[in-house]
């Protein structure tokens, strides 16, 4: 999918479907991250994804930037169980996720890619 075609699909998402932000710094868009929201049983279910370029990898960006997507979903939505699963070779990205408070759960070693399977959980105070 192009950037162009990218961008025009998440600004125009349904909002209860779809949260979706981009990253900046340095007066610059750096990335993107978002959550999607799951179907039937699992809709108050989100999947988190994101990509930052590069030349910022390792700066603590995109732990900030989860942090932040992960508390503005909470408290903005009826959402209650984020998960993301990054490729299991990707250590920096798992790393990102721990360090923002998720939980590994395990690896999903018998799909196409082994994936990590990280999750958080709205507690009943409202607090991740």
């Amino acid at each position: 999918m192009r950037s162009a075609d990218f961008i025009s699909s998440m600004l125009s998402a349904n909002e209860n479907e779809t949260f979706a932000f981009a990253i900046t710094a340095d007066g610059r868009v750096l990335g993107s991250i978002g959550v999607f929201r799951q179907g039937n049983i699992h809709r108050q279910t989100v999947e988190l994804g994101y990509y930052i370029e590069e030349g910022y990898w390792g700066k603590g960006l995109m732990t900030e930037a989860v942090k932040q997507v992960c508390e503005y979903v909470f408290m903005k939505s009826d959402i209650i169980r984020i998960y993301a699963e990054p490729f299991a070779y990707n250590t920096a990205s798992c790393r990102v996720l721990e360090k923002s408070g998720f939980q590994y759960e395990g690896t999903l070693r018998n799909n196409a890619v082994n994936r990590c399977y990280h999750t958080m959980e709205k507690m009943a105070d409202g607090k991740e």
